[in-house]
């Protein structure tokens, strides 16, 4: 899908074809903006015909770039920026790819989502068509600053998440499922800390005017989002300690746990191997006296089976106060 927009002389014309706007592109005073979602091969060729893009840049434009960049020609500079999924609390946070290529008067936007970021500004030029600045840096400047405000919703979500792991492990609740929640949150925040600090650094190329194509009184606005994205940086290291606090309090609660446990196994072995200590010189005697000799002298004796049981309880009893003495038992 594409859809066009042409501000010229207080006016906003839209949907023009792609092959009518090169007559605006040599209007100094009229600026294109051009917004493809999901674009055919046949619609990369015109646009790359109509503006003059080189093959390079196209060729970055039809497939995803790992990390956020931008690059400089003659007419035009060409930025790579990642957006993110509204719905991140699904099971990971999408990274989105947008591509600008950024001319004197025109603004070419690319990417294969629904970006809410450009149908914020399309709603704002169509509702307030007077109160906007039109031109092109600045069309890119409010599709930027639009998505970098996008991860202050994703920051306090997390942040709610990472106060609930935090008293779960103080309360320990839910300590099966905490450290699947603890790793995914740090899998994520590096996820997204490794899109940001590229992006940051572009950003902040744009605000420091480095190309003629971004005006003086833009670049202005572009250092506000520099701002907001460095804040979002600043949130990502402080919420990457606090989840790295939550799992060494997770790690010291099931160390814990475990001391308890072990310390209740070896009281329990302790006891069976008093027990077992005690039923040891029982068990010899009981050993000797069922032994199947002829000539047995306490066998025919009138007090033979009572004696035994004298001697096993007095084994028994002296054994067990021995241990006792010592604080064995």
């Amino acid at each position: 899908m594409i859809r066009t927009f042409v501000c010229t002389k207080n006016k906003i014309i839209k949907n023009i074809p792609i092959p009518v706007l090169k007559r605006y592109l040599k209007d100094k005073k009229a600026t294109v903006w051009v917004d493809m979602q999901k674009p055919t091969n046949e619609e990369y060729d015109l646009i790359e015909k109509t503006f003059g893009f080189h093959h390079l840049s196209m060729e970055d434009a039809k497939k995803f770039i790992e990390l956020p960049k931008i690059d400089f020609f003659e007419n035009y500079i060409f930025v790579v920026l990642h957006s993110i999924s509204h719905e991140f609390a699904g099971e990971r946070t999408k990274k989105r790819e947008i591509d600008f290529f950024l001319g004197r008067n025109f603004l070419v936007s690319i990417h294969s989502h629904d970006s809410t970021s450009a149908d914020h500004l399309f709603q704002k030029l169509e509702q307030n068509p007077e109160g906007t600045n039109k031109k092109a840096d600045f069309f890119m400047y409010e599709i930027v600053d639009h998505f970098v405000d996008s991860y202050f919703p994703l920051l306090d979500y997390w942040d709610d998440k990472v106060e609930e792991l935090e008293a779960n492990v103080v309360a320990q609740r839910h300590l099966e499922t905490t450290l699947k929640d603890i790793v995914y949150i740090k899998r994520e925040i590096l996820f997204l800390k490794k899109s940001i600090a590229p992006q940051r650094d572009v950003i902040n190329k744009l605000s420091r005017r480095d190309f003629p194509f971004v005006h003086y009184l833009t670049s202005i606005y572009f250092r506000d989002v520099y701002d907001h994205i460095l804040r979002v940086y600043a949130e990502l290291d402080m919420q990457r300690d606090l989840i790295s606090g939550a799992f060494e309090a997770y790690t010291s609660v099931l160390s814990n746990r475990l001391n308890i446990t072990s310390n209740k196994m070896n009281a329990i072995m302790q006891r069976l191997t008093i027990i077992a200590t005690i039923f040891m010189p029982l068990t010899f005697f009981a050993g000797v006296y069922g032994m199947n000799f002829k000539y047995f002298p306490e066998i025919y004796w009138k007090y033979g089976y009572l004696f035994f049981w004298m001697i096993v309880l007095a084994t028994g009893v002296f054994m067990y106060l021995f241990f006792k003495k010592k604080k064995w038992a």
